[in-house]
Parts: structure tokens; C-alpha cells; sequence
């Protein structure tokens, strides 16, 4: 079983290491790519420093975690693999080297278990889950859509019976999410995430880079190295600066605040929930920043359902909290499509059945501390 976080940031695919089961491999790449002009000064030193490359319309090109690698060799900003957390419909080199990457990501030896579980950093996007899921096929794999936002209640959720509210905020969008026993209630993505607060820090206070040519370009990598120093905390502001860091994070908590609002407010989340005080547990990159909690409670309490919430917290390792609830839910699949095939073939009667998948389903975390730190947990 394997599994894949197609993020606006970082890729990261999970699966089982064969040697030992109890234990997970986990494999990152940045989403993004450099371009150097082609010349054999380049090359050389490309080969100098052990950096792979490829030759593409006169230009070298270096993508994946390698590009950050390059910088010091070209000011100009690394690109995008993901333009807007969509993939890019007239950039044919991004879509060449994700199908590169999710090869080179995808177990080899994955025997009969050959099925992935993926989520798309556009949320729901038909055009961005028709793309990954050509990927994943391409390589040999069954693909598996999933909600981010599901997955992080798999993985983080085992405290709350695997219901409340999860927050997913990545580079691009947050993805909102109402559980009840693992299963997706209601769900909105929010196109606004990290980059736009660290685009909108490097306008109002030029934080900039030019290139061999004079051009200019917006120093995105600088913000976030400042934003995630332990110094910065969206509540104890000393600066300017960093009083505009929270007022920019203040607008997407806020747009996150009404969006819990509404959905706690639709059709199939009344009945399920009947006016229950939820858990909320937060996941991705941008949630990392010191205050991120406190500031989330805070626009509860503007929005007047503080009282509908129990707390908020979180999630262990936020930046890798979808990859391992998606390789939760592929495992949980293949359980009950085992079960389903074992119900058809035995003649037990139907109280049996039920007593007996019941016990084998609680068994779905490993027994070695090891394995359950790797596993996080799965539903009773």
C-alpha cells in the first residue's frame, strides 16, 4: 500500500518498508523546478556537485528538493510545479517532471499491493485528480482519491473517536473538514494558504531578489525562513514587521473561522453532530508558526462559535500528518475489501460476521511503540 501528498510545496509519498512492516518509508520533494541557461560552465558544475539535471529548449533544467540546491547559481526564483495549486495546463515542462517525480517517488517493489492513495493540492479539482490519477496509473499503481482533510482526522484524530474538525493549511489552499468516525461529513477548500501571506510580507516590505539582468523578483524563500524562526509568535508582535505577519495570518483565519461556521450549519453535519462540541486539529506547513492556535481561537470567539468547539491543537509532525492518514485510509480499504471477500465465502451466520470483523478491525495499529509512532492509528 502506498500513498502520496501531491503539495503545493512539498510531494511526499509513504509506504511500507518491506524489511520490516512495523516501520514506514517516507520520501519528499519540493514542487518546484530551476532553470539555468545552458552552458557547459553549468554542467560542469552541476556534475561537480552531484546534481542531477536535464537539457530542455536551450535551458538546463534542475526540479525536485535539487533546485534549492542551485540558487546560488541563479537568482531567479524556482518555479512553480503546482501555478495556483492547479497543475499548470500550458507549462509542459512541470507536468513532464511530475510524471518524473511520481515515478521516481512510487515504491519498486510494492508486490500485489500496488494501490495508491492521493490527495491533490486543489482540494477537489477534477482537472487536477484526472491528471495525478494518468500519473499513478502510468506507473503500475490502482489510484485512490482522497480528502486531505479526512486523512489528517485518520492520522491525529484517535484522542476524539476520530470526529471533530480538521484544518489543513498548505502553500495554496486550506482544506476545512467535518469527521465523525473517520468518515467525511462536509468539506470546503479555501483558495488562500501560505504563499499568499508570504507574498503579500515581501510586497509591503520589498523583500526582493534581482538577477544577472537587473530583473526583480519577490524573495518568497527569505519570508519563510523568517516567518518559521522560533523568535516569531502571531501574538507577541515586537515589529512592524511582525505585527503584518499577523494581521495577514488574522484574514485567513478568519476566512477558515466563517467557512467551520458554515459547514457546522449544513444539512448533513446537524443531524450527525447534534450540536456536539468538536475537537479541531490542525495540519500542514503554515500552522507550525508559534500563536497559529491562539489566533485560530480567537476568530471562534469573533464568529460566535467558540462554544461548539473543546479545543484546538496541532497535529504530531503537521507537514507529514496527511501522507501517513492516507496510507491509514488505503490500509482500512484493503481490510474491508478483505472482510467483504471472507463474508461471501463463509456460511456464518450474519452476528458472527459482524462480531468477528469488529475484533479484527481493532487490531489495525501495530504493536511495537516504533510502529505505532510511524502508523499514527486507526477507528475502532
Amino acid at each position: 500500500m502506498t500513498s502520496i501528498d501531491f503539495g503545493s510545496y512539498e510531494i511526499r509519498c509513504a509506504f511500507r518498508d518491506r524489511t520490516d512492516v512495523k516501520c514506514l518509508s517516507l520520501r519528499t520533494e519540493r514542487s518546484e523546478y530551476a532553470i539555468l541557461p545552458s552552458q557547459d560552465t553549468y554542467r560542469s558544475t552541476l556534475s561537480d556537485q552531484h546534481i542531477s539535471y536535464a537539457d530542455c529548449d536551450d535551458s538546463i533544467v534542475v526540479f525536485g528538493s535539487r533546485a534549492s540546491k542551485v540558487r546560488w547559481l541563479s537568482r531567479i526564483p524556482c518555479a512553480p510545479l503546482f501555478s495556483d495549486g492547479m497543475v499548470p495546463t500550458d507549462d509542459a515542462p512541470a507536468r513532464q517532471i511530475l510524471n518524473i517525480l511520481t515515478k521516481a517517488m512510487l515504491p519498486t517493489r510494492a508486490g500485489d499491493l500496488r494501490e495508491c492513495w492521493f490527495t491533490s493540492p486543489g482540494g477537489s479539482s477534477s482537472t487536477n485528480i484526472e491528471f495525478l490519477s494518468r500519473l499513478i496509473r502510468m506507473h503500475g499503481f490502482v489510484p485512490h482519491h482522497c480528502n486531505s482533510g479526512e486523512a489528517v482526522m485518520l492520522s491525529a484524530g484517535s484522542d476524539n473517536q476520530f470526529t471533530g474538525i480538521s484544518i489543513v493549511m498548505g502553500a495554496e489552499t486550506c482544506q476545512i473538514s467535518i469527521t465523525r468516525y473517520g468518515i467525511d461529513l462536509a468539506s470546503e477548500t479555501l483558495h488562500v494558504g501560505g504563499n499568499w501571506i508570504d507574498t503579500e510580507l515581501a510586497k509591503q516590505f520589498r523583500i526582493q531578489v534581482w538577477d544577472d539582468n537587473g530583473a526583480c523578483y519577490l524573495d518568497l524563500n527569505e519570508v519563510r525562513d523568517w516567518k518559521h524562526d522560533p523568535e516569531r509568535h502571531l501574538r507577541n508582535a515586537v515589529d512592524e514587521k511582525e505585527r503584518v505577519l499577523a494581521r495577514l495570518y488574522g484574514v485567513v483565519l478568519d476566512q477558515i473561522a466563517r467557512t467551520v461556521k458554515s459547514l457546522l450549519r449544513t444539512v448533513s453535519v446537524i443531524p450527525a453532530m447534534k450540536g456536539l462540541r468538536l475537537n479541531v486539529v490542525c495540519a500542514g506547513g503554515p500552522v507550525q508558526v508559534n500563536g497559529f492556535s491562539s489566533g485560530l481561537t480567537e476568530r471562534f470567539v469573533d464568529n460566535d462559535i467558540a462554544d461548539r468547539i473543546v479545543s484546538i491543537r496541532i497535529a504530531p509532525d503537521p507537514s507529514t500528518a496527511v501522507v501517513r492518514g492516507l496510507l491509514i485510509q488505503g490500509e482500512l480499504h484493503r481490510r474491508r475489501e478483505g472482510e467483504r471477500k471472507v463474508a461471501w465465502k463463509t456460511t456464518a451466520p450474519v452476528s458472527r460476521l459482524a462480531s468477528g470483523a469488529t475484533a479484527d478491525f481493532c487490531k489495525a495499529t501495530p504493536e511495537s511503540e516504533k510502529g505505532r509512532a510511524a502508523w499514527g492509528s486507526a477507528p475502532r
